[in-house]
Parts: structure tokens; sequence; C-alpha cells
């Protein structure tokens, strides 16, 4: 380089409109531009010639030369004030490799401009961290281990293997009906994991239309499609992120999804929509479903790979009817958290919950509970406080064999009448006053419709 083109390169670097000093590898000043002199309020001519400590004791200059370590985009407090700058300090090398001093540019020039800057991204900085935590915790499970109700044999067994298999990082497929409790099976699996302060991010995959499947549950880019969000969005996969992703209705995961999920579950990394750079993601997948995956494999609308790719680990969770002795304890807990601690149900009411065969499982159970719950009085359930199906139920398994009051189960004035005398534990004389007739009258329409008390009572 000739002496024109260093003095235009000096030149260059005088005028920057941003802080720039170099130093040799003693750390003493060789070069400053005007920037950087105006901001320390000294001259360029000098600065030249000093170490740089004597204008910034606490300079990471010499720590810099040292270690042969650049510094990048590093806040700095300038002569001890408390406003900051943001610096580059990069070493400089000879041909050999040698260090043999270093560079700061500063990205401000003035404290001022610096000052509104750093104020922002603080503002910025505390919107985005009170986010991040509002965002934790509307991700945080809500149920563990001890939110599966019930002791009988089969909900115990169901609990065992959850247990054992929730303390792997295998995937797990829960399998059963609606309205068994997959979601809350599948929480506590989070909770007991190694993940339990990660988040728990669940997708039911029925509910979310085809068309919008990919970008919500992988996330797209800005400009990946006409409507996208100018700044992009983050997916449901990276949000379970250091955490456990439950894929509720995994049958219902459209063909083209689960072709980018299985990616995604081999190379734990995705893509967002629009976007071909690969994003690093580790989570624990647990998915569920009440449908028949191999048949859908055999019909070619669920692929082959990704079924055994989800189901290492098998979870059956048993349907209401295989455990009827839980059904007290669920009742119970129901009526709690809906404020009836002090509701009780007949003992008529709680036969004919526990004989009902609940298609709909605790789903079910829960909506009959909250209308007989708005329907009761006297913080009693009783049978007529229960839908119609229940009832019919029990008023024909209360006729026991006798063959004559099968006739009367369609009879609605009879079956008031077996319901009241259930109610109240077949005390004739309770019962009328409860129907408000007399209690001659009441013999008489138990003797007009063969209504005799069973054997075991009611």
């Amino acid at each position: 380089m000739d002496i024109s083109q260093r003095n235009l390169l000096e030149l260059a670097m005088s005028s920057l409109p941003t802080g720039l000093f170099i130093c040799d590898r003693d750390g003493i000043i060789r070069f400053i531009n005007d920037a950087y002199a105006n901001y320390l309020r000294v001259r360029p001519e000098d600065a030249m010639g000093r170490h740089i400590t004597d204008f910034i004791p606490d300079s990471g200059i010499p720590a810099v030369i040292a270690s042969g370590e650049p510094e990048l985009g590093a806040w700095r407090s300038i002569q001890g004030s408390e406003r900051k700058i943001l610096v580059n300090r990069i070493p400089l090398r000879d041909q050999d490799g040698h260090v043999i001093g270093a560079f700061s540019l500063t990205l401000f020039d003035t404290p001022e401009q610096m000052q509104a800057l750093l104020q922002r991204v603080d503002f910025l900085d505390k919107k985005v961290n009170s986010y991040a935590r509002r965002i934790k915790s509307a991700l945080r499970a809500s149920h563990t281990i001890n939110s599966i109700l019930g002791n009988s044999p089969a909900i115990t067994a169901f609990k065992s293997y959850l247990l054992r298999y929730a303390r792997t990082e295998s995937p797990v497929l829960i399998l059963g009906a609606t309205g068994t409790g997959k979601e809350l099976a599948a929480s506590a699996i989070h909770m007991a994991s190694n993940r339990p302060d990660g988040p728990f991010v669940s997708i039911n995959c029925a509910a979310i239309p085809k068309e919008l499947f990919e970008s919500e549950v992988f996330g797209y880019v800005p400009g990946a499609f006409s409507g996208a969000h100018k700044d992009g969005k983050i997916g449901q996969i990276e949000l379970a992120d250091q955490g456990t992703l439950f894929l509720d209705e995994v049958g219902d995961l459209p063909l083209h999804a689960q072709v980018k999920l299985l990616r995604v579950l081999e190379e734990k990394t995705l893509s967002r929509l629009g976007s071909s750079q690969p994003r690093a993601v580790d989570f624990r997948l647990v998915a569920a479903t009440n449908r028949d995956l191999k048949k859908m494999i055999a019909a070619g609308t669920f692929r082959e790979d990704l079924y055994y790719r989800i189901n290492p680990m098998t979870l059956n969770l048993p349907p209401l009817s295989e455990r009827v002795e839980d059904i007290p304890l669920i009742v119970r807990d129901v009526l709690n958290r809906m404020g009836g601690e002090r509701v009780r149900c007949t003992e008529s009411a709680m036969n004919a919950l526990m004989r009902y065969p609940w298609p709909g499982n605790i789903r079910e159970l829960r909506n009959v509970l909250i209308r007989a719950l708005s329907l009761c009085q006297d913080n009693q359930i009783t049978l007529t406080d229960l839908p119609s199906e229940l009832r019919q139920q029990a008023v024909t398994e209360s006729a026991g064999t006798d063959g004559k009051l099968q006739s009367v189960v369609k009879n609605s004035e009879a079956q008031t009448i077996l319901l009241a005398l259930g109610d109240h534990h077949w005390n004739v004389a309770k019962t009328a006053r409860a129907l408000g007739i007399s209690r001659a009258s009441m013999y008489e329409k138990m003797r007009k419709f063969s209504i005799k008390r069973p054997p075991n009572g009611f």
C-alpha cells in the first residue's frame, strides 16, 4: 500500500460516524478517529501514543490482546458513567497469526443516541420476559399421577405402567375411548418425567383445519404465504422444546403432516413453512387416539413408519365401564370441584350412576353431574335429578326378575313412583308426602301397578 492509499484509509476511518481506535500489542493507542476522540473529550493527537487505560481504566482491549479472542456485541460502561455503549473489540494478527494489537469499534457515536436505544431495548426486554413468563405458565402441565382417581385393579395397573414409562425418553402412545382422560394421563407422564419444569404443549389434531395444520404446528417465516403475519410465527412443536409435546387424536393427523412429523422425530430438527433452515428441537412425544391405527395403516390413511416411531410404548386407558368401583370417588371429586362439597348422592342415584355403561366415560359422567347439581335440592342428588336414560335403566333393574313389573317400566306414573320410593328407601309415608298424595293413595297406586319392594331394596 503506497502513501496515498494509507492516507485515504486513515481519512475514511477518521470520517466514520462510529467510534474507532487501534492499539498495538502493548495497549498503546496508534489511531483514534474523531468520533471516538469526541466521545472521550480529547483531541485525536493527544490520545495517540498513550495507553488506552489512561482514558478507559477498565478497557477490555488488554484482555482481548492477551487472549486473542474477540469480544463482540458487548455493553460496556465508559469512565465510570452509568451510560453504556455497544462495542466490538477484535484482535489484529500478522501474517503468521501472531497478535500484534487490537481495535475497538463502537456502534454509537454519542451517549444520547446510545442511551435512548438502551432504554428502548430495556423496555422491550422486559416485555419479552413478561410474555415469556406468561407463555411458560400457560404451557405448564396441571395434572400429576394423583389426578388420575381410582383404586380399581384396571386403573392401578394403568398408573403403574404410566410411571415406569414416564421415566424414559421414549414416545408413548395412549389408547383409550372418548372421554377416558387421555390428556390428563399425558400431563401425568410429563410431570413424572425428567422434564417436569419444561413446557407441556397439547395439540388436538382433529381440531385444527387441515389447511392451517402445518403453519400452526410447524410455524412459518415472514412471507411464507398470503396472509401470513409479517413477523412469522413460532409453531407449537418449537414451543414444546425442552418439554413434552402431546398429540391428541393423532389418528386425525393429515398425511402430509405425518411425513413432516416423522422427519422431525428422526432428525430432531424442523423447518418452518417457507424456510429450508433447520431448527433444533428437543421434546418428548406423547400421542393419543381412540382410533384403530392398524386399520388406518391398512386403509392407507396412516403411515406405518410413523406408527412404529410413536409407538414403542403403549398405554391402554380403561373405560369407566371397566372400573365401576372408581365411580363414587370420581363423583365426589367432580362435585367438590364444582362447589358441591356438601352435596350428596342418594343410594339409588349412586346405584344408577354405577349401573350405567357410560359410553362417553368420565366426560359424560362429569356432564351428568353438572346437570344434577343444578337441579338438586337440599344438597341431595336423587334419581329424579339424573337424565332419563339413567333413570330408565335404574327402574328396569329395580324390578328384578319380577316379570309383572317389566310392563310397568313404560308407564311414566309407575316410573315416578318407583323412583320416589327408591329415593326414600321405600318408606311409603315419606314417599307419599314427597309426591303430595295420601298414604292410602300411595298404596292404591302400588297395587295398581303391581309395585313390590325388591328383596334387596332399591
